[in-house]
């Protein structure tokens, strides 16, 4: 199978599916109702769509039929006894009296030379409607395939019973094969073969019962130039998206680019920032840690106050958390808690372990745990400021926590 066959079995497979639908009714009665307001003019216009050139045998003649809109007229006759050449010359005379010279020609037979079937077959047939009648042709026709011409319409379409009413036309290929042999004496080249449709001079059915491959073979220019037409309309648009997409592409680089140097910028000012507050912490270190640590003169002196004089302190630690054990004798160890407890430095204070009595001093030994107590102010989170910042810190010789 060709190219060319498999595209026109496509295409009738696509004109076959479009049919099915509504809107080829839909399409011609709008059709129908635009064209009634138009003008007289514009109608024979229209008209023209149909024209063709009619070829008919009237016994010893052969007459030429130019078929305009609903009618047709004579454009002469040619004897058959005259010689081919003289019927070819004939033929041309006629054939340039035309302005059009893609015509199409058509060899019109009376219908009663032909045999006319309706036929009911399932509506899945209608792909390969033609091949399904080539295969029938033997059961509807007194005649096999390979003896007739045949064509169809579809008459009917019932979508509840899903079936197709065809009407079969069907021609011995006896009959016609000698007039074609004749007429091809007179150098007409045919487009198909159709019947009249109310008699002899009247206008073609619209069938063609020639074999596709015996029709002649036009070069469709519309269809061409509707197909460069197309063609460039598909490649200005594929066109116009890719310089689009072109554009967005380099808008976005663009953007990237810019989008890229304020991300560079903004760590350059987060990375300052970071230095900033890092310098600022180290200048404020030291004078932070003289603000949180209590002067150890201070702690003393609130110890020797708190403290009643029968007690002797034997050591003192205090840890990197500011936590404060005390060790040591006393008269009655079971009220240095309540002592320490109103100190205004210190705070938590409690014995660790049990209070024995030391034999050789007849006094009690202790060992409590203190802790500072964080000055008002402390939990708050700290600002960073420089140095010699005033804000919440109090003067640069402000006194530390507890100092007397």
């Amino acid at each position: 199978m060709s190219i060319t066959d498999a595209l026109d079995i496509q295409l009738a497979r696509l004109r076959t599916r479009y049919a099915r639908t509504p809107l080829p009714r839909f399409l011609a009665w709008w059709g129908r109702e635009l064209a009634a307001l138009l003008p007289q003019r514009w109608h024979a216009l229209l008209a023209e769509r149909s024209d063709a050139l009619l070829l008919e045998n009237q016994g010893q003649e052969l007459v030429l039929w130019r078929q305009s809109g609903d009618g047709s007229v004579e454009l002469g006759r040619i004897p058959a006894s005259e010689p081919a050449d003289a019927q070819k010359a004939a033929y041309t005379r006629m054939r340039r009296q035309i302005d059009d010279p893609n015509l199409r020609q058509f060899y019109c037979i009376r219908r009663e030379r032909t045999l006319q079937r309706s036929i009911a077959l399932p509506a899945a047939a209608e792909d390969n409607l033609r091949q399904v009648l080539t295969f029938e042709m033997d059961r509807q026709t007194p005649f096999k395939a390979d003896q007739v011409y045949f064509d169809y319409r579809v008459a009917n379409r019932t979508a509840a019973e899903r079936n197709l009413q065809i009407e079969l036309t069907v021609v011995p290929r006896s009959q016609l094969d000698g007039e074609l042999t004749a007429l091809a004496a007179s150098g007409a080249l045919l487009d198909g073969v159709d019947c009249w449709r109310d008699g002899s001079g009247s206008v073609r059915s619209g069938l063609n019962l020639l074999p596709p491959e015996r029709r002649l073979r036009r070069k469709n220019l519309r269809l061409r130039l509707n197909l460069a037409l197309a063609a460039a309309a598909v490649v200005l648009l594929v066109t116009a998206m890719l310089l689009s997409l072109d554009n967005r592409e380099s808008a976005l680089a663009a953007m990237t680019v810019e989008v890229e140097k304020a991300q560079n910028d903004a760590k350059q000012v987060a990375q300052l920032r970071k230095t900033l507050e890092d310098t600022i912490a180290s200048a404020n270190f030291l004078s932070r840690k003289k603000r949180e640590t209590p002067l150890m003169v201070a702690l003393l002196n609130d110890l020797t106050v708190r403290l009643p004089d029968d007690t002797y302190i034997e050591r003192l630690n205090i840890d990197d958390k500011n936590k404060i054990e005390l060790q040591g004798l006393s008269s009655d160890a079971s009220k240095l808690i309540g002592l320490l407890q109103k100190s205004e430095m210190l705070t938590n204070p409690s014995v660790q372990g049990t209070i024995q009595p030391d034999p050789r001093t007849k006094k009690d030994r202790f060992n409590i745990t203190l802790e500072f107590r964080k000055p008002a102010g402390a939990d708050a989170p700290h600002e960073t400021k420089p140095v010699d910042g005033r804000k919440d810190g109090g003067s640069k010789n402000a006194p530390a926590a507890g100092s007397p």
